[in-house]
C-alpha cells in the first residue's frame, strides 16, 4: 500500500527495486493515515517513515525497522536570502545540523 504519485511512491519503488522485486500495488492512498488504516484492516504492508508510524499508531499494525539498505529521508531548510545569518534562523539552522549529526552517530554506531 502507498501513494499513487509522488516522492513516498517513488521512495516505496526505489527501495523494493533495491531489495529485488517489484511491489504489486494492492491500493493506494494519499494520508498515513488512510495508509495505515488499510494495513489495520490486513488489506496490505507498507512502507512507512518513523515519524509517520509514531504520530498514527493504530493497536492492529506492528511496525518493523528494516535493519540493512533503509531508505533515506534528505531534509532541506529553505530560508529567504540574507536571513540565514539572522540569529533566529542560525539557531534553527544549528539546532538542525545537531540533530542531523546526533541521528547519524546513532545510525553509525
Amino acid at each position: 500500500i502507498f501513494g499513487g504519485s509522488g516522492p513516498w511512491s517513488e521512495i516505496t519503488l526505489t527501495a523494493c527495486a533495491a531489495a529485488g522485486f517489484v511491489p504489486e500495488q494492492a491500493h493506494s492512498a494519499a494520508g498515513w493515515t488512510a495508509i495505515l488504516a488499510m494495513v489495520d484492516a490486513g488489506m496490505g504492508v507498507a512502507l512507512v517513515p518513523r515519524t509517520a508510524a509514531a504520530e498514527q499508531r493504530r493497536e492492529g499494525v506492528v511496525t518493523r525497522i528494516l535493519s540493512a539498505d533503509q531508505p533515506r529521508r534528505h531534509v532541506v531548510a529553505a530560508v529567504r536570502r540574507g536571513a540565514e545569518g539572522g540569529p533566529a534562523v542560525a539557531r534553527v539552522l544549528a539546532a538542525l545540523r545537531e540533530a542531523a549529526q546526533a541521528r547519524t552517530t546513532v545510525q553509525s554506531g
